[in-house]
């Protein structure tokens, strides 16, 4: 319900957890009062219409200090940051790399919580029925 925002940014290759590949991207955001929709659940399901076309169709990656990884619930529900989603942005290669580091620097774990921790965990495989 507000325009877009948009840039274009040079991504170098400085970064362990590093969610896109170094070069030149485009960068777009959706800016929306909550507010403003009919229910939690209208612009929650509308940002996951956007964003399953923009990644899955067009190859985009989430911004990592934005809402995303929009998935339905068993009960019907649509909220952001999703295991089966958020444990994808980085490869295996690079949560260990990037755990080993952090174990270093934090052995007891003290900051190891939250959505940072999401982002290192192993993505469950499901289970065909």
């Amino acid at each position: 319900n507000l325009p877009g925002e948009f840039r274009f940014i040079n991504v170098s290759d400085s970064a362990v957890l590093q969610p896109v590949k170094p070069g030149l991207w485009f960068n777009a955001q959706m800016i929306s009062f909550a507010d403003l929709a009919v229910n939690d659940q209208a612009w929650k399901r509308d940002f996951k219409k956007v964003e399953d076309y923009w990644v899955g169709k067009l190859g985009a990656q989430p911004h990592m200090g934005k809402l995303f990884g929009f998935a339905e619930s068993a009960e019907g529900e649509v909220q952001p940051f999703a295991d089966s989603y958020t444990c994808t942005i980085f490869s295996d290669e690079q949560k260990a790399s990037f755990d080993a580091y952090r174990q270093t620097q934090d052995p007891e774990g003290l900051f190891a919580t939250g959505l940072g921790m999401k982002f290192l965990q192993p993505c469950v495989k499901s289970v065909e029925k």
